[in-house]
C-alpha cells in the first residue's frame, strides 16, 4: 500500500498503512518506527501529516514515544480495526429531510459527551428519516468541526452521514457505546414524528469513538416502531490493511 493522491486523505492512508503493519506483526512489538523525516520522505508527505498519523496511533495505544529516542510499537496493543454501520435492511425507498445543518457552540450536554470545552464549535445535523415518503424516525448528530469540515456543504437528503464520516474524515471509527430503550414519546419527539404525545417509540443514543477514549460523534435518534442495526468490518488485504 502506498500513499497516493485520492479521495482518502493522505494522513489517513498513512495511518491505515502503519496500523495494518502493527496489527499484522510486520512492525513487531518494541520496534522503533521510522522517524517523521524518513516517513515524510518515503511517502512524499509533510512532517505535519506524518505527525498527525503517529499521534493517532498513540491515542489508540499502538505506539508510545520515548523522549530523545523515538516512537516504538507497544509491547501489547488492542486488536481493534475500523468498522462501519450499515442499513438493515437496505432500502431504496429511504430518504431524508434535512432540518438543521449548521455550526453551533457546544452546549453542556454536547461538550460533556464529546469531551470538548463548553462553547467549542461543533457540527449539528438533524434529519427526518422517510420510508416511501412517510416519516419513520429522525436523528441528530453532534461532532467536532475538525472531524469532517466538508459535512456542512454536503447534500444530505440521500446520503448516509456515517458513510461520509468513515470515508472522508481523518479519524477512523473504532468503538461505539449504544443505549437503546422504548418509551412513551415526549411532546417534541412525538411532534417530529407526526404522532400524538405518549405514543410508544424507540430512543437510541450512541457515542462513536476514534479510539478507546476519544469521542467523535454523539448520535441521538427516535424511531416510531422499529430500529435495526448492522455493523460491517471492512475487508483486509493480504497485508492486514483495512480497505476503506
Amino acid at each position: 500500500m502506498k500513499v497516493v493522491a485520492g479521495a482518502l486523505p493522505k494522513y489517513r492512508q498513512l495511518l491505515q498503512l502503519l496500523r495494518g503493519q502493527i496489527l499484522s506483526g510486520e512492525l513487531a512489538p518494541g520496534v522503533r518506527l521510522p522517524t517523521e523525516e524518513d516517513l515524510a520522505s518515503r511517502h512524499g508527505l509533510s512532517r505535519g501529516t506524518v505527525r498527525k498519523a503517529i499521534e493517532q496511533l498513540s491515542v489508540e495505544g499502538l505506539v508510545y514515544a520515548e523522549q530523545g529516542s523515538g516512537t516504538y510499537v507497544s509491547a501489547t496493543h488492542p486488536n481493534a480495526v475500523p468498522f462501519r454501520f450499515a442499513e438493515c435492511p437496505a432500502s431504496a425507498s429511504i430518504s431524508y429531510r434535512v432540518i438543521a445543518q449548521e455550526l453551533i457552540p457546544a452546549a453542556m450536554a454536547v461538550a460533556e459527551r464529546l469531551s470538548l470545552p463548553l462553547g467549542e464549535p461543533v457540527i449539528h445535523i438533524r434529519r427526518l428519516r422517510l420510508a416511501g415518503g412517510a416519516v419513520v424516525g429522525y436523528s441528530e448528530r453532534f461532532l467536532p468541526r475538525s472531524l469532517c469540515p466538508d459535512l456542512l456543504a454536503e447534500d444530505l437528503a440521500q446520503q448516509s452521514i456515517h458513510d461520509i464520516l468513515v470515508n472522508r474524515s481523518e479519524l477512523p471509527l473504532l468503538r461505539a457505546a449504544i443505549e437503546i430503550e422504548a418509551q412513551m414519546l415526549e411532546v417534541e419527539d412525538a411532534a417530529l414524528l407526526g404522532v400524538p404525545a405518549a405514543t410508544p417509540g424507540i430512543i437510541i443514543s450512541r457515542i462513536t469513538y476514534t479510539a478507546p477514549n476519544r469521542p467523535a460523534v454523539w448520535y441521538r435518534a427516535v424511531y416510531r416502531d422499529a430500529y435495526c442495526l448492522a455493523v460491517r468490518v471492512d475487508a483486509l488485504d493480504a497485508g492486514g490493511h483495512a480497505d476503506a
